[in-house]
C-alpha cells in the first residue's frame, strides 16, 4: 500500500477498507518511508499562530494513527486533544500514544464518517492534515465542520494545494468569509514531504481562520 492507494479512495467504504489493512504498518511504510513532515509542520504552525489563552481543547480531524496529535501534544502539553477518524483500526493505533509525562495524547478517539452526522461536541480549535485532498471529503464536508468549533475559536486546516481551487475549497472559504461565518483566512503553503522523499515538492495550503458566527 502506498500514496497511490490513498489517492484512489473515492468513498467512505474505500477509506475503511484501505486503512483497516494499512493501520498497523502506516507509520513505518508511509510516514517514515516517505519523510512525511506535514503533521509536524501543521502542529508547529498551530503552535505559532493560535493563541495559548482560552484555547484549551482541539479536535484533530482525520487523525489516523495520531501523528499530528503526537507532535501537538509536545508543543501544547496542557491541551486536551480529541481525534475523529473513519477507521477504527487507525484509532486503535492512536489510542496507545503517550505524552512525555506518560499521559495519553488523546482524551477521546471517535469513529466518525465526516460525510454523515457529526458528534455533538464543540471545541476551542480544530486541526487537520492530509484529510482534504481530492477524494470524497470535499469543501461541503469542511463547511459542515466549522460549527464543531465555538464562535471565536480557531481552525487550522490543511488542504492539498493542487486541489485547493479545482475542487472548490477556495470558493467555499471565500463564500464563508463573505457570509461572515469565518474570518478572512490566511494561507500558508508548506511541503508535505521532506527533501529525501520521492514526493518532495508536493504542497499543502494551510488555511488559518476563526469561526465568527
Amino acid at each position: 500500500m502506498d500514496l497511490n492507494d490513498a489517492y484512489a479512495v473515492k468513498t467512505p467504504q474505500d477509506s475503511r477498507k484501505l486503512y483497516a489493512e494499512w493501520a498497523a504498518t502506516y507509520d513505518e511504510t508511509f510516514v517514515k518511508a516517505n519523510a512525511y513532515i506535514y503533521p509536524r509542520t501543521i502542529a508547529e504552525h498551530f503552535d505559532r499562530h493560535i493563541p495559548t489563552t482560552q484555547i484549551d481543547t482541539v479536535v484533530d480531524i482525520g487523525c489516523g494513527t495520531g501523528v499530528v496529535g503526537r507532535h501537538l501534544s509536545t508543543l501544547r502539553p496542557q491541551m486536551v486533544i480529541d481525534g475523529f477518524d473513519i477507521s477504527p483500526e487507525m484509532l486503535t493505533q492512536a489510542s496507545g500514544l503517550k505524552r512525555p509525562d506518560g499521559s495519553l495524547v488523546y482524551r477521546d478517539l471517535i469513529e466518525v464518517d465526516l460525510t454523515q452526522a457529526l458528534p455533538d461536541r464543540v471545541y476551542d480549535s480544530m486541526i487537520s492534515a492530509g484529510t482534504f485532498t481530492h477524494g470524497h471529503l470535499g469543501p461541503k464536508t469542511l463547511v459542515s465542520l466549522i460549527d464543531r468549533v465555538r464562535i471565536g475559536g480557531w481552525l487550522v486546516i490543511g488542504i492539498n494545494a493542487v486541489h485547493f481551487s479545482s475542487q472548490g475549497f477556495a470558493a467555499t472559504l471565500a463564500s464563508a468569509t463573505t457570509s461572515k461565518t469565518i474570518s478572512e483566512p490566511t494561507f500558508t503553503d508548506v511541503q508535505i514531504y521532506g527533501p529525501t522523499s520521492p514526493h518532495f515538492g508536493d504542497l499543502a495550503r494551510i488555511a488559518t481562520f476563526q469561526r465568527t458566527a
